[in-house]
């Protein structure tokens, strides 16, 4: 797993949003878990999920954008439900006072990606034609947040709980990534 190649692709895009990242978005919690590095290794897992399965540039962004804001409004490290729901918020007032581009998908899986699945598959159907498009980027986050729960212990994935074969693919390079064993 050493030699895993990031796609030229991947490695341009994760940078970029990387650097917006760290130029413009700050967080509720001083925190040694939900850090920007963790909402790094989440973009570059979600990326190459996404790259993998051939997605168009806006859904490349739409899983880039919930990356990148998504922890950023908790409150507390460990059980902090409705955090999603609050970096929507925010999310939503970034866009408004920057002229950022709004896609309501982003504010959906980031809303219900500290819920259980079948309460944000439900919202989904309900709120968007393409349900099914949606529905896979809401399970490609969910699993690339999940692959970053290595830097947790050897014991904080739990692989039967991914939802997409791609992220299982990752596994390896997720465990080998988060514990210095590789670098990006």
């Amino acid at each position: 797993m050493k030699n895993f190649e990031i796609p030229a692709a991947v490695r341009s895009r994760c940078g970029a949003w990387s650097r917006f990242l760290d130029e413009n978005l700050d967080f509720s919690l001083k925190s040694v878990v939900h850090t920007k590095d963790h909402e790094k290794r989440v973009l570059l897992f979600a990326l190459l999920m996404g790259e993998n399965l051939g997605l168009s540039e806006k859904d490349l962004d739409i899983l880039s954008a919930a990356s990148v804001f998504h922890d950023t409004r908790r409150q507390d490290d460990w059980l902090d439900t409705g955090h999603g729901a609050r970096a929507a918020a925010y999310y939503e007032a970034y866009c408004g006072k920057k002229g950022f581009p709004f896609h309501p998908e982003v504010s959906a899986i980031m809303a219900f990606h500290d819920r259980d699945d079948e309460k944000g598959n439900t919202y989904i159907r309900k709120n968007f034609k393409d349900y099914k498009r949606v529905l896979l980027l809401y399970h490609i986050f969910k699993d690339a947040d999940a692959l970053d729960r290595f830097r947790l212990g050897e014991g904080g994935l739990d692989e039967k709980y991914l939802r997409t074969d791609e992220a299982k693919e990752l596994v390896s390079f997720a465990r080998n990534l988060v514990n210095g064993v590789i670098r990006y």
